[in-house]
C-alpha cells in the first residue's frame, strides 16, 4: 500500500496519484486541520479520491490516523502556495477552502489565504468545471474573497453543502454559538 502522508518535500501529480489506490476524480482540502472533514467526507464519497493539505505537523498526525483505513483519502504536510507550485495544471475536481485563519485585524490582511495569486493558482489547478468551495466564520474574509474571485473572472454562487455532508470542527463549534457561517463557490 502507498505512503500515506508524504513530507514537505514538493509533490509532483506523480507522487500524489501514487498515495491513492486507484485513479479517480481528485478533491483537495486545503488546512484541512485534523481530518474531520476529510475523513468523514472520504468515507461518504469514495468514488472520489481527497488530498488533504496541513501545514502544522501534530494536525497532519491527527489526520494520519482518521484516514489510516481510507483507500482514498492521502495527506501531505507541507504550506499550500509551496504545494500548489509542485502540483500539475488541472489535478483537482474539486478544491475546499474551510475556515482558514481571517487574519482579522486590517494589518494582517495580507496574510489572508486568499489573495489574486492564491486565486491565480486555484484557476491552474482546478480541471475545466471544476469547483472552488470556501466557508468562513469572517464576514470581512468572506465578502474579500468573494470579490477576489469575482475580479478574477470566476462565478460566484452560493453554498449551502448538502445536509450528510460532514462539518468541520470549526464549523460545529461557530454553528453551537450562533456564529453566521458565510459560504460560497466559485468556477470558471
Amino acid at each position: 500500500m502507498p505512503e500515506r502522508a508524504a513530507t514537505t518535500s514538493k509533490p509532483t501529480l506523480g507522487d500524489i496519484a501514487g498515495l491513492f489506490a486507484r485513479p479517480a476524480p481528485l478533491a483537495i482540502d486545503l488546512g484541512c486541520g485534523n481530518g474531520v472533514f476529510l475523513a468523514a467526507l472520504a468515507k461518504l464519497q469514495p468514488e472520489k479520491n481527497f488530498l488533504g493539505v496541513e501545514r502544522k505537523a501534530y494536525r497532519v498526525r491527527q489526520t494520519e490516523r482518521r484516514i489510516a483505513e481510507l483507500p482514498n483519502a492521502a495527506i501531505i504536510h507541507g504550506d499550500v502556495a509551496d504545494i500548489f507550485k509542485s502540483l500539475s495544471p488541472t489535478a483537482a475536481n474539486e478544491i475546499f477552502l474551510l475556515f482558514s485563519d481571517p487574519w482579522p485585524k486590517r494589518r494582517h490582511a495580507g496574510r489572508r489565504l486568499v489573495q489574486t495569486e492564491f486565486v491565480s493558482s486555484i484557476g491552474r489547478l482546478l480541471k475545466s468545471g471544476g469547483i472552488f468551495f470556501f466557508a468562513s466564520d469572517s464576514k470581512d474574509y468572506a465578502e474579500r474573497a468573494k470579490g477576489i474571485f469575482q475580479e478574477t473572472g470566476w462565478e460566484i454562487l452560493p453554498w449551502e453543502p448538502p445536509d450528510e455532508w460532514p462539518k468541520t470542527e470549526f464549523e460545529q463549534h461557530f454553528l453551537s454559538t450562533g456564529v453566521e457561517i458565510r459560504r460560497f463557490q466559485a468556477t470558471r
